[in-house]
């Protein structure tokens, strides 16, 4: 889950009082002209995402009560996310026949965050026919270029400091979202390259912004995705199906199966009164390092809201295409992860050979549940009592009454 880069000199920021207009101007102009000469390639601006980038730091302007780490982070943040822009582009004028290429029979998994997607995503990526995006792919999204000085070893070096700037500026989130610099990545990292995507939505109190992206069609953004997924298969890693996660598509599946029709959509599922609150205690956790005026009882509200729209979208798609979808339960992940990642592949109708099996079990076993530390909230202090959600989310439990039992 990629929510913050430029770290260090964010905190330093921090810790030194209130930053000069130079420091944590959030103009757009300025931010995309920083970009281009990063990049060194490409003409500067948003292009298509524009709209999207200026409804974003505009609405971060007017409600998100950013501090200066919060200033300093969401600029960051826009000048990383323009240079992949640039450099997506550049790639893909290169190589045109490579960047159409289809993202064909992909295994997504999504469901609301806090409900075993993470664990499951990093089970698949075991299988060496499973390719993922790891996170240094994530946060350089094209192949390294010699001529820039990169190479896939640098890259993962980059992205571990990246990774420890980041807890160390946001301790609570080491125990809520563990990774590695090499390790499996949410795909909605690419789609933070066009800003239309959830973590903006966690990271910042951006109300203009949340409301947009809750209904909005991001067809032209998954188009972008798709041309990034393809640009970084590797012909010779062995893999034969992508592997992605992300919370972020459930409430955007009608657009992720346009550039993926063959998609086999993986619904993780937790009982909304235990998945809401620990949505919202992670929200908390963000927003707290970025915002000095932060609520618990606002985060509740808006954590469970924006769940019932994603959730009641997932569903109107799973109507019209119930054949891409397989359902995994959290509490079956939880108990029993290896034999509920083999009824999975039995779904899938796939074969779940002794190795992955293995290596599975290996991992479960290397990866306690609480190995960086204890995730604690209570669902009070979100103002979200188990019979409140229950009722905000009745049309869900209907169907799924007895998966999250």
């Amino acid at each position: 889950m990629i929510v913050d880069d430029g770290v260090g000199p964010a905190r330093s920021a921090r810790t030194a009082g209130v930053p000069t207009p130079a420091d944590d101007d959030l103009s757009v102009e300025r931010l995309t002209a920083k970009a281009t000469r990063i990049a060194g390639v490409g003409d500067g601006g948003a292009g298509a995402a524009a709209p999207a980038l200026e409804l974003l730091v505009g609405s971060c302007r007017r409600t998100a009560a950013l501090n200066p780490l919060g200033r300093k982070v969401l600029a960051s943040a826009v000048v990383r996310h323009l240079v992949n822009r640039l450099l997506v582009g550049a790639e893909t004028a290169a190589r045109p026949d490579v960047a159409a290429g289809p993202v064909g029979a992909a295994v997504v998994v999504t469901g609301l965050p806090r409900t075993g997607t993470t664990m499951l995503h990093n089970l698949l990526a075991l299988d060496p026919s499973h390719r993922v995006v790891r996170l240094w792919q994530a946060l350089h999204p094209v192949p390294p270029d010699p001529a820039r000085g990169e190479s896939e070893g640098e890259l993962v070096r980059q992205a571990a400091t990246w990774l420890e700037r980041l807890y160390a500026a946001v301790p609570c989130f080491r125990s809520i979202h563990g990774a590695t610099p090499d390790g499996p990545e949410e795909c909605d990292a690419l789609l933070q390259n066009d800003f239309a995507s959830q973590h903006f939505d966690d990271m910042f109190d951006a109300e203009e912004y949340s409301a947009w992206l809750a209904t909005a069609s991001l067809r032209q953004e998954y188009e972008s995705y798709a041309r990034q997924l393809a640009l970084l298969v590797r012909p010779d890693d062995g893999a034969t199906t992508w592997a992605l996660k992300s919370p972020s598509h459930l409430g955007h599946l009608d657009d992720l199966l346009t550039v993926s029709p063959q998609a086999t959509i993986v619904h993780c599922h937790r009982h909304p009164s235990e998945a809401v609150p620990s949505y919202a205690s992670l929200v908390l956790c963000l927003r707290r390092a970025y915002s000095d005026d932060v609520s618990a009882a606002t985060v509740g509200r808006q954590a469970s809201a924006r769940s019932v729209v994603a959730l009641d979208r997932a569903l109107d798609v799973r109507e019209r295409a119930p054949a891409n979808f397989v359902d995994v339960a959290y509490a079956d992940l939880v108990r029993r992860p290896v034999a509920t990642v083999a009824e999975l592949y039995e779904q899938l109708g796939r074969p779940f050979p002794a190795p992955v099996s293995t290596a599975m079990a290996r991992w479960v076993t290397d990866h306690p549940q609480h190995q960086h530390g204890v995730h604690r909230y209570s669902a009070e202090d979100f103002g979200l009592s188990a019979g409140v959600v229950a009722g905000q989310f009745e049309r869900y439990l209907e169907q799924f009454a007895d998966t999250v039992r």
